[in-house]
């Protein structure tokens, strides 16, 4: 049995630059939190060197993690979304 689908599939030639520009955002998106995370463990570093209890860096590297796990997360969803 055929089934109808309610939108009309986009051609190939539309998705391919849709789909490289979103590996691209993906890229740059882990890169910004690779130099957030470097410069959080700096601090970090800096901190416990300096027996600073209180400060901010863990939230950075916690931050930073996140971000690239939601990152990944959800470019994997929008791939998965994109009819291929």
């Amino acid at each position: 049995m055929d089934s109808v689908l309610a939108y009309k599939q986009m051609p190939p030639d539309v998705i391919r630059p849709i789909m490289q520009l979103i590996d691209w955002l993906l890229w740059c998106v882990l890169l910004f939190c690779l130099a957030w995370m470097i410069l959080a463990a700096g601090r970090l570093w800096y901190a416990f060197r300096d027996d600073l209890a209180a400060n901010d860096a863990t939230h950075g590297v916690v931050m930073s993690l996140l971000g690239a796990i939601m990152a990944t997360s959800a470019s994997g969803i929008a791939l998965a979304l994109l009819p291929t």
